[in-house]
């Protein structure tokens, strides 16, 4: 992805000496290229000296007689950058990633500094996300559940899986499907793809199928009592 943020950093022109094109740094004559000089400093109590920056060169040591045009001899520009981020799989929400070399430039020859991108990682409506495993949610029917079913799950790079519901699967059931979660970051493999399967009872039968319901529970032996008295 593309990352355009403002920084300063080594001017286009002279390359960040801030020197003009044929010109050159030279060694401060004041301060001898140390960048500071002592000054005395009379007192009541005598003479004090101290280490202050050198007026000439600004505590930089170098001098330049014909300063680059773009930065003034600066040696750093401000401006806006567009750098291309190369995001590896597997990367979370407050993962970073620093860039060498693309951060801020502070002054004329001195290093840049490294660029931090902190990723932001947008939901996905059909998953949750736990570390590297992936949640998906489906519905099947009381009859579904008892007698089997399949259904097709998403993938996160596209696609569907088949799955397989067993029968008997009970309401809040998980069915994991391995290596279909996040690539690991930095590593080999990959989480699952957890399914938890819920199960949707009717809330409304016919007289038919209360009939036939009925009948399955006196075979099964489900039934404690006569469901038709709890209407009376």
């Amino acid at each position: 992805v593309d990352v355009t943020y403002q920084s300063s950093f080594a001017c286009d022109t002279c390359g960040g000496s801030g020197a003009a094109d044929g010109s050159n740094a030279t060694t401060c004559a004041t301060c001898g290229g140390a960048g500071a000089v002592r000054m005395a400093k009379r007192s009541i109590v005598g003479t004090m000296m101290s280490v202050v920056e050198c007026p000439d060169c600004a505590g930089e040591g170098v001098t330049i007689s014909d300063p680059c045009s773009q930065c003034q001899g600066r040696g750093v520009q401000h401006g806006e950058k567009t750098v291309t981020v190369e995001i590896p799989a597997g990367v979370s929400t407050g993962t970073r990633l620093r860039l060498s070399g693309r951060g801020e430039a502070v002054g004329r020859g001195a290093r840049t500094g490294d660029l931090q991108v902190e990723i932001h990682v947008d939901p996905d409506p059909r998953f949750q996300r736990s570390d590297i495993d992936l949640m998906h949610d489906v519905e099947v029917n009381a009859i579904e559940a008892i007698l089997g079913t399949r259904r097709e799950v998403p993938l996160l790079e596209g696609g569907t899986e088949v799955l397989e519901v067993p029968p008997g699967t009970q309401p809040g059931a998980v069915i994991r499907l391995a290596g279909y979660g996040v690539p690991r970051l930095g590593g080999k493999g990959r989480g699952d793809l957890i399914v938890r399967v819920g199960v949707t009872i009717p809330t409304e039968v016919s007289d038919d199928e209360r009939a036939l319901l009925m009948e399955l529970g006196r075979l099964r032996g489900d039934l404690t009592a006569d469901p038709a008295a709890s209407d009376t």
